[in-house]
């Protein structure tokens, strides 16, 4: 039995679609599902679940899961949080989830960012709100931020500028995210797409061959 965490959300119908154009189909992979758990058709013994698409570095890097699919932003905060997970990255997928980037208000006078980043540093500590605070901390520290201040939230990073943070950083998708939230974009650091990961010692022990083989 080949077991794939199969991350919910908004990303499912992309990745479902995905999934079936390799030949992949789930019976019970779609957003209705009762049930979380499923198998796919086909001679492959295969099984999956959904979870949140931050739960899924944890299941595969503890051995619950050999293969999962979930977007770059939250296998680089996890990774850089624990650097020897026994996750392996395999490769990414077609499937864009938008991009990773520093914000902060809209109405922050003009400059470069280093020069508002001086401005925010003069005036006190600068908060950052974000679901990402590994990459957050690792933002801040490259940045040489003298004093900052990180605010870890389930969601809506957004709402945070400038009242409730100086700074926000967070996923985001759409053209129209940066202006309709009153935001200005200091900094992206990286585009999030879904990435294919596996289990490193079950990578090596177990035969996986009839999913990788569609998918790589």
């Amino acid at each position: 039995m080949i077991k794939i965490a199969l991350p919910k959300g908004e990303v499912l119908e992309s990745v479902a679609d995905f999934l079936a154009g390799k030949g992949l189909v789930f019976s019970g992979y779609k957003k209705d599902a009762r049930a979380y758990g499923s198998s796919a058709r086909g001679k492959e013994s295969l099984f999956s679940k959904q979870f949140r698409e931050k739960d899924i570095p944890i299941q595969v890097s503890i051995g619950n899961y050999d293969l999962g699919l979930c977007g770059s932003q939250w296998l680089r905060e996890y990774m850089t949080r624990y650097p020897r997970a026994d996750i392996l990255n395999l490769r990414p997928l077609a499937i864009p989830e938008g991009e990773v980037v520093v914000c902060c208000s809209g109405k922050e006078s003009g400059g470069e960012p280093g020069e508002i980043l001086a401005r925010m540093a003069a005036r006190g500590p600068i908060r950052i709100a974000t679901e990402f605070p590994a990459l957050a901390e690792r933002f801040a520290l490259a940045g040489r931020l003298p004093d900052f201040r990180i605010f870890p939230l389930w969601g809506a990073a957004e709402a945070y500028p400038p009242e409730g943070a100086e700074l926000a950083l967070l996923c985001v998708s759409g053209k129209n995210f940066i202006p309709a939230n009153n935001l200005k974009v200091l900094e992206t650091l990286f585009p999030a797409q879904v990435n294919l990961i596996a289990n490193t010692n079950l990578f090596e022990q177990k035969d996986l061959t009839p999913v990788l083989e569609k998918m790589i």
